[in-house]
């Protein structure tokens, strides 16, 4: 580039490179103040004003010239120093911005616009060397952004499958542990039936205190695998996914619309399986 003159006017402007992922091309407008066939074809954006900041300038401009389109804002991609005459040199800084939605609407500042791709782009002629170079920055962009969106997705994949192998092994040791509590609570149920009918003045004894205290590791052992009884109450409804009714005597039928009337055997569950119904009476 030639040296700039001393009196020579310069302005700044901000240019959208605006990138549609869908299509993966690029938006080109074709500017009308632009008389020769070279130079022509440019990214949308303007000139700032002095009273204006950067982002504000931005936003105007992609407004005016593009109509009420949604986008996102990437970052930088290069600025560049531009001779349009002797006398006259703009100052251009373009972004990487991604459109989203809405219609292009031009102003009268363009004549058309179309949607290209960078190798289009990079093989054109009359396309200006900046607006190449702009394009082959944000090309480098996006390949890092899909990169790092990849990283992620791998890495939110792992920690879903860390998860569900979690949740799988906790599952697979309730069921392989259900089998051999299943065999433990009978027994459990002995204790209870041995020590719930302890007499008054037998309670102190210490064989009984020793009974007592068996009794309870067992169900502190129980608790600690995730073994829980049902709560059942007297009067409470009859549920058939938790529990299992028996007949009185002279019943010839149950009525499921019956409340607990006794719990003949509690019952006991892991997680969200069931090692035994509740074995209740109805009334």
């Amino acid at each position: 580039m030639k040296d700039i003159k001393k009196n020579a006017q310069m302005y700044y402007s901000q240019r959208a490179v605006l990138y549609d992922p869908h299509q993966k091309k690029y938006l080109l407008v074709k500017e009308n103040t632009l008389k020769i066939e070279k130079g022509a074809w440019q990214f949308a954006g303007g000139r700032v004003d002095a009273d204006e900041n950067l982002e504000e300038s931005f936003a105007r401009e992609v407004a005016e010239e593009l109509g009420d389109v949604t986008y996102r804002v990437i970052g930088p991609l290069s600025g560049v120093c531009v001779p349009y005459h002797d006398e006259l040199y703009g100052v251009i800084m373009s972004y990487l911005v991604m459109y989203e939605s809405g219609e292009i609407v031009l102003s009268n500042e363009h004549s058309e616009c179309k949607w290209v791709s960078a190798e289009d782009i990079l093989k054109n002629k009359k396309i200006d060397q900046w607006v190449k170079d702009a394009i082959r920055k944000a090309e480098g962009q996006l390949e890092l952004i899909g990169a790092y969106d990849g990283w992620k997705r791998t890495l939110a994949d792992f920690d879903n499958y860390k998860k569900r192998q979690s949740e799988n092994q906790k599952e697979f040791v309730a069921y392989a542990a259900g089998g051999v509590i299943s065999d433990i609570l009978p027994v459990l149920d002995n204790f209870h039936a041995a020590t719930d009918h302890i007499p008054e003045d037998a309670k102190d004894n210490p064989w009984v205190t020793g009974i007592m205290y068996i009794q309870q590791q067992m169900e502190k052992v129980l608790e600690e695998h995730g073994v829980v009884k049902i709560e059942i109450n007297i009067g409470d409804e009859f549920n058939p996914h938790t529990m299992e009714a028996i007949k009185k005597d002279g019943d010839e039928k149950l009525k499921e619309d019956l409340k607990i009337e006794k719990i003949a055997q509690p019952g006991y569950k892991i997680g969200a399986k069931i090692l035994r119904p509740a074995r209740v009476v109805l009334g």
